[in-house]
């Protein structure tokens, strides 16, 4: 071993405390992942937990070199950065070590996307369909299917279609209706994923999404 490898890094680190929750997202894969920080070696490297759900769905996307984004918050502002991961460990703890970021970004939560798993029915020419919101503001959301629960009308979907989407929202009654238009598709042979802009929504609706953002990420 060179002695420089034994030099201490006297350079700051980034503002995050062990035990942060994360949301993971990897190239290639359309959901995100809840992970923690339990580890760094400052300017060299973190290393974070690998959820089940991560290796269930994930697995065949993590390898040395795989391009990640994290997202976490810290002390009420969001923050963000991009990485590689380096290394991956699943015996006798399934860890991730990826790289220590050069450059963190501070984000704005309002028009943000922000991950989640809401379940909803979406109506498109009368038929309804059941899924779940993976992301959401106030603009917008992205709505995603399984195969096994995609009819023919929601497989024949097509841009600038509208929907409506059928929400009940944690710690409110009742159920809301959104109406909107189809602005992303993709879909392959075990999903759709459908990016949905709102048209004109009550700003009771609006204020209803804000709360429900600010609950997942407080």
């Amino acid at each position: 071993m060179q002695i420089e490898d034994l030099a201490f890094n006297t350079g700051k680190r980034i503002s995050i405390e062990l035990g942060t929750q994360l949301k993971i997202r990897i190239d290639g894969v359309d959901m995100s992942f809840t992970s923690n920080l339990i580890g760094m070696d400052p300017h060299k490297y973190l290393v974070i937990d690998a959820p089940i759900s991560m290796l269930n769905y994930a697995r065949h996307k993590l390898f040395q070199g795989s391009k990640i984004i994290v997202g976490y918050l810290y002390k009420g502002s969001a923050f963000g950065f991009r990485s590689e991961l380096i290394e991956d460990i699943y015996t006798p703890l399934k860890l991730l070590f990826v790289e220590y970021p050069e450059i963190i970004e501070e984000q704005n939560l309002r028009g943000q996307r922000i991950d989640c798993v809401l379940p909803i029915k979406i109506k498109i020419n009368d038929e309804e369909s059941r899924g779940v919101i993976v992301d959401i503001n106030e603009e917008g959301c992205r709505y995603l299917a399984k195969k096994a629960e995609q009819d023919k009308e929601l497989s024949s979907v097509h841009i600038d279609e509208q929907v409506t989407l059928k929400c009940n929202f944690p710690q409110t009654e009742g159920e809301y209706e959104i109406s909107g238009k189809i602005k992303y598709i993709r879909m392959d042979e075990k999903q759709m994923i459908l990016g949905v802009i709102y048209d004109e929504i009550e700003p009771e609706i609006k204020d209803i999404i804000s709360q429900y953002m600010r609950s997942i990420t407080e």
